[in-house]
């Protein structure tokens, strides 16, 4: 938060309002302690209900998952755009910031100022924040900035700033360096890593008493840094006279790459502006979008770890193989700091799997180098996180044995009985018990006895390969289903089908969510081995290393000569419109062309490498022949 100089050393509205508001939890606090023996029961009703409200709203949101994950796996062609326009924002993310951020709420003079500001930064820092807002008023400062994950944004108080541009200038430089400290956070966050949480920052000699004290009500070492970057791009000589140490630092951030300053040029900060402007319209849109290669990283991240436990279960060495990469290339690209390193690995991943399909390499090969580089990391940290997954409330298991149908014997009614006993030595869910029992009309009462005499085996549910559907299902369930649903699953019957052909089959056929967990429950499952049979002369361990080293060469150049190359040549032709079709054609073009074409390279090279280890083998085994 910048704070005008002339009420500096006034103490911040907000730090009075903290005092008065924690004055007043004190005395609730006391009041409630007084009432505690009173209050007891209710207490205890709250939070029972509170943790109802939870669980609904944790199975509301896991229901609501997997029926998009159903949607996605029944339609290609919207699998198919999503994943490529996820893949156009991972490849944006890992790309050298250029996009202007949206000026919002601003006159023309205003904008005109931090345009102004914008123009004299490095074209790093120009992206570095996704929305500058003009406000009427700010309690306590004249400008401040969010630290949103990937989403920066900024602030200004009109009423503070008024009609001094140059002191709007100023403001606007200071929270744009807050900015510029938060992305480099993990997770875009400042303390987790950031600049300002290392040495210089936070220690004397300051630029200003400002840099020294900040607000009051968050670290001071967070303006040190933001101050430091003001007066370094608009008096710098006061800096490097009054604080060379933080100069130094500040010249060595600010250098641009050899491909940031590449593309610090007209063609891409003209697009930059026009794309700036564009998003303008919705305000805020360039926020919502920068969030989406994170919660796109956290989903593909979840996706590895689901595939490692149906890896381990199966010993599909294929899948095993993309549950590693799916998961490292997520964590990557929501971690902010490493996506270029993601986009690696998902070339990698692409070109890998592209040769195990034209059988050039096997899935063991491919899994093996993928486990002896990648998965040295991801590996672990995978297994540990789905350790804790299976912690959680909602993925507890439910097992039914003898035990349970001797504690329930006199507790339900007997037919019910019979029911539980049809379900012993079965592994569900907490949800799943729950909505199966509920659609055989068990109350509330009694399935709270179910689960508690039910055996709570330790891990996490692994889905079957596949569910058949045998004449015991059909006598398991023929009470509770309707005769033309029954007709239905008899012809289906005998079926071996995946979960993804079972759920598609009965979800057109009007089966609801509850009906088709309980035609899960008591249909047989099927576990396969899914690993190919493949020839032993098949590839070998050196080609899958070169497949996947050349399909992430290739990304990571695709990712950035795409883009770079489409802006150019847009912005030639169609000016800032061009620059802004050139960059979507070009993202989305680079990375698929890079990791085709290094991927094929690295095949060529493989195959290279398999005839010299051979011609070498054979020559040595001619020596040891007999004249």
């Amino acid at each position: 938060m910048k704070i005008n100089n002339s009420v500096q050393n006034i103490k911040s509205p907000i730090v009075k309002g903290t005092e008065k508001r924690n004055e007043k939890e004190e005395v609730k606090d006391s009041a409630v302690i007084t009432l505690q023996k009173e209050t007891n029961e209710n207490q205890i009703d709250n939070l029972k209900k509170m943790k109802e409200a939870i669980e609904k709203g944790v199975n509301a949101l896991q229901e609501g998952a997997e029926i998009t994950s159903e949607y996605l796996d029944n339609s290609p062609k919207a699998d198919g755009t999503l994943t490529g326009a996820l893949q156009f924002f991972k490849t944006i993310r890992a790309f050298p910031r250029f996009i202007y951020p949206s000026l919002i709420g601003m006159n023309s003079q205003e904008r005109e100022a931090v345009l102004s500001v914008l123009d004299g930064l490095p074209l790093k820092d120009v992206g570095a924040v996704k929305s500058i807002t003009m406000a009427n008023s700010l309690p306590g400062g004249s400008g401040g900035a969010g630290p949103v994950p990937f989403s920066p944004f900024v602030l200004l108080s009109r009423d503070s700033v008024g009609s001094n541009v140059e002191w709007l200038k100023e403001v606007a430089t200071h929270e744009i360096g807050h900015a510029k400290d938060y992305e480099t956070g993990l997770f875009g966050l400042p303390k987790l890593f950031s600049e300002s949480s290392k040495s210089p920052w936070g220690k004397p000699p300051y630029i200003t008493s400002y840099a020294e004290t900040g607000p009051g009500w968050y670290p001071a070492e967070w303006d040190d840094f933001a101050e430091s970057f003001a007066y370094y791009h608009r008096n710098p000589q006061e800096l490097k006279a009054k604080c060379p140490e933080k100069f130094a630092r500040m010249e060595e951030l600010e250098k641009s790459g050899s491909f940031q300053g590449l593309i610090d040029n007209d063609a891409f900060r003209e697009t930059g502006k026009l794309m700036g402007s564009i998003m303008e319209k919705v305000p805020y849109l360039q926020n919502g979008l920068a969030m989406i290669s994170f919660i796109g990283g956290i989903a593909q991240a979840f996706k590895g770890l689901g595939e490692m436990r149906r890896g381990e279960k199966t010993g599909n060495e294929k899948l095993k193989m993309n549950a590693t990469m799916n998961f490292a290339a997520g964590a990557c690209f929501a971690s902010k700091l490493f996506c270029i390193p993601g986009m690696a690995i998902e070339g990698a991943k692409s070109e890998l799997n592209r040769s195990i399909d034209k059988k050039e390499i096997t899935a063991e090969q491919a899994n093996a180098v993928v486990q002896a580089t990648v998965g040295v990391i991801a590996g672990p940290v995978g297994k540990a996180i789905n350790w804790v997954i299976a912690k959680l409330p909602w993925n507890k298991l439910y097992e039914i044995n003898d035990s349970t149908i001797e504690n329930l014997t006199g507790q339900i009614a007997e037919y019910k009985l019979d029911f539980i006993n049809a379900l012993k030595d079965k592994e569900v869910t907490k949800k799943e018990l729950k909505k199966i029992l509920t659609k055989m009309e068990f109350t509330s009462d009694e399935i709270d006895l179910v689960k508690e005499h039910a055996d709570k085996p330790k891990g996490i549910k692994v889905d079957p390969a596949a569910y058949k559907i045998t004449d015991s299902t059909i006598e398991n369930i023929k009470d509770k289903f309707p005769e033309n649903k029954m007709d239905i699953l008899n012809s289906i019957s005998d079926r071996e089908l995946t979960e993804k052909e079972l759920n598609k089959i009965l979800d057109k056929l009007d089966f609801d969510r509850g009906e088709i967990a309980l035609i899960k429950a008591f249909a047989e499952a099927i576990e396969k081995d899914v690993t190919e049979a493949q020839n032993s002369n098949t590839g070998s361990v050196k080609r899958a290393a070169s497949v996947g080293i050349g399909g992430a060469a290739g990304a990571v150049a695709g990712g950035f000569v795409g883009p770079y190359l489409g802006v150019l040549a847009g912005f030639a032709i169609g000016g800032p419109i061009g620059g802004v079709v050139g960059l979507i054609a070009g993202a989305l073009a680079g990375f698929k062309t890079g990791s085709y074409l290094g991927g094929r390279a690295g095949n060529l090279v493989g195959k290279g490498l398999e005839k010299l280890i051979e011609g070498e083998v054979n020559g040595n085994n001619d020596k040891d022949k007999p004249l």
